[in-house]
């Protein structure tokens, strides 16, 4: 592993493995999450995989004056300076591209290692099943409950109530496809907090999307391009890694007003790559519908409180959600501005 930080021109290009490759190479993407990704790296210290691995951190442009005292401070990991901030999949793709490893894992900043042999049985179950596309393994949030575990590819289950209207009116049929007492599940995607994939498959399929998803629904994308070359996704249930969720971007209401507009522009993009004709209008106005409805309502509920942080949050997210759709329909494109051009 490299000392040092390293500055890279943003454009994704693998290269092959060399003489000191590794069998895994760990990439996390990093923006101003150094506490969550001080607890990610220790516990690689704590409970160390027993395979070969590096650990890539792509530091996303934070500008706040810590990458620097940071990578002095973990000195066998190997940090990347990238040039902007351009969001999770093109940060995940350059650090694949200074990725050594015959395997690539994703992982959140947030993501704590535990006493499960998590990343070493996803890397031999990867390995063992040529099957299968991706592998991931469950994740336990802070009040130590497993997050979702079925996730469907379906543009129209991107949508909450209808997502959970699909599950009660099939909960019977759910229940045969995913047995509770199964150690191995197939669902049709996993979150892309824990993603572990063979790193020539991870080019073959065209690497994560970063012309298309800035932030949210890059998984789902990268796991039908794994699913279109007849590959599974497999999640494995008897070992686990920590998650706390968002605990990389919901830092303060500007910063919540940015990811969860962009949670709606990601759904658009979704729909749009996704779906077509009369389905995709009925997707695009529902979407809308639902979110500003929804953001006004939040507002309502909140405005009692109006001097706390959470009615801040609210008025800001509205404001970022009717500027991204101005936006939209000047452009007339559903991507998002943050984007990578490389033109």
């Amino acid at each position: 592993m490299g000392n040092g930080i390293d500055t890279f021109n943003p454009h994704p290009g693998l290269r092959s493995i060399g003489l000191n490759s590794k069998c895994l190479s760990v990439v996390i993407v990093n923006y101003r999450s150094w506490e969550v990704l001080a607890e990610c790296l220790d516990s690689f210290v704590q409970y160390r995989p027993k395979i070969s691995y590096e650990i890539i951190v792509v530091d996303n442009d934070s500008q706040d004056g810590q990458l620097e005292s940071f990578s002095q401070k973990y000195s066998s990991v190997k940090f990347i300076k990238n040039i902007g901030n351009y969001g999770f999949s093109h940060g995940c793709n350059l650090g694949a591209e200074n990725a050594s490893g015959e395997y690539l894992l994703f992982l959140n900043p947030d993501v704590i290692l535990t006493d499960s042999p998590a990343i070493d049985e996803m890397v031999n179950f990867a390995k063992e099943n040529s099957n299968v596309g991706i592998t991931s393994c469950r994740t336990i949030n802070p009040k130590g409950k497993p997050e979702r575990e079925i996730s469907f590819l379906n543009p129209w289950l991107t949508i909450g109530w209808i997502r959970l209207l699909y599950r009660i009116v099939y909960k019977k049929n759910l229940s045969e496809l995913f047995p509770e007492n199964d150690d191995i599940w197939y669902p049709e995607w996993i979150a892309g907090s824990v993603v572990t994939i063979n790193k020539d498959f991870f080019k073959l399929i065209g690497l994560w999307s970063q012309q298309s998803f800035w932030m949210y629904s890059e998984d789902p994308d990268l796991c039908r391009k794994a699913r279109n070359k007849n590959k599974e996704i497999a999640l494995l249930r008897n070992v686990e890694l920590k998650h706390a969720h968002g605990g990389s971007s919901r830092r303060n209401p500007k910063t919540t007003a940015i990811t969860k507009s962009e949670v709606v522009t990601s759904s658009h993009v979704y729909v749009q790559l996704y779906s077509q004709g009369l389905n995709r209008l009925l997707l695009h106005s529902i979407i809308f519908l639902n979110t500003i409805l929804s953001q006004i309502l939040r507002i309502l509920l909140t405005l009692p409180i109006f001097w706390k942080v959470s009615f801040k949050a609210n008025i800001l997210v509205l404001i970022a959600t009717s500027k991204y759709y101005i936006i939209a329909f000047i452009n007339r494109t559903w991507k998002s501005a943050k984007l990578y051009n490389d033109q």
